[in-house]
């Protein structure tokens, strides 16, 4: 039986919104390392940021689309859209080139 992660998963919070847990690189810099490929690979720019003891927090806005990422020392890494609007669809592809990538 194969135990593996994927590199990312998907799952719904409580409130019905797509997280995207990024399963490979759950650790504090990790988070460091997705905004820089966001901002990189997605132009997305920084609109806001915050680190507290065990998360963190930062917005980041790519083709108009805002993408929350979040640390968590219990969970991990994750981005998720929290605009109320449904369409994943650049989430999607973000993924989707993020397994291309980690093959």
């Amino acid at each position: 039986m194969n135990t593996k992660l994927p590199p990312i998963r998907t799952c719904k919070n409580k409130d019905g919104a797509v997280e995207y847990h990024i399963e490979v690189d759950s650790e504090w810099d990790g988070l460091d390392s997705f905004v820089q490929y966001l901002q990189k690979h997605w132009q997305a720019e920084v609109n806001e940021s915050s680190d507290s003891i065990y998360s963190r927090r930062w917005v980041l806005r790519s083709n108009d689309v805002p993408i929350s990422v979040y640390h968590d020392s219990q969970i991990g890494n994750y981005f998720l859209r929290e605009d109320g609007i449904d369409d994943q669809s650049l989430l999607e592809k973000i993924k989707a080139d993020l397994m291309q990538r980690l093959k």
